[in-house]
């Protein structure tokens, strides 16, 4: 439509040392890359999200719906709709928007394209419906939580906190509830 647009990313991340560590409560040293995703978005009054990715069909979730579908295993929309559940289970408002997008985050390769898809997702949440509000750390866990409840996926908290915080970070993953994260 005609509607302003907003410009959001995410980075890829590659750990530096401690790789797996935050699953046994360690340290790890993670650098965001230069690869990133990036979504043109658009709010709109619908209760609905709606994402295209490039290459991909579009993608719709019923925010007013946002409870886990078993059919969705495995796929970007268990990640969309896990994303915002458990941000809105957190506090926070989602609401519909429309989103474009690209990344040159390879898929496979070890950068986070998952992780970095989630943190997208969240940046975007935050931006639109809680004026940036949503801490870096809140948007990791809800992709965290995203991947291992809705898509089905264990994992830990490293590759979204890199990705969340960006730059060279370090996290301290003692207390895995609310790891330590430093620049």
């Amino acid at each position: 439509g005609r509607a302003e647009a907003g410009v959001y990313s995410a980075p890829g991340r590659s750990e530096v040392s401690g790789n797996h560590t935050d699953h046994q409560q360690g340290m790890v040293l993670a650098a965001a890359v230069n690869t990133d995703a990036v979504a043109v978005v658009g709010y709109h009054g619908e209760n609905k999200i709606r994402v295209v990715s490039e290459g991909y069909e579009m993608i719709e979730v019923d925010v007013g719906g946002l409870e886990k579908k078993d059919s969705e295993a495995d796929t970007s929309a268990a990640i969309i709709r896990g994303t915002a559940f458990g941000l809105r289970e957190k506090g926070y408002r989602v609401g519909g928007f429309n989103a474009y997008i690209t990344s040159d985050v390879l898929i496979g390769a070890g950068l986070s394209s998952s992780a970095a898809f989630e943190v997208l997702l969240g940046t975007v949440i935050s931006g639109l419906f809680n004026g940036m509000g949503i801490a870096p750390l809140e948007i990791a866990k809800a992709g965290q939580y995203a991947e291992n409840v809705f898509f089905g996926k264990p994992c830990g908290l490293m590759d979204q906190t890199a990705c969340a915080a960006g730059g060279l970070v370090f996290i301290d993953f003692e207390h895995p509830e609310a790891p330590a994260v430093r620049k």
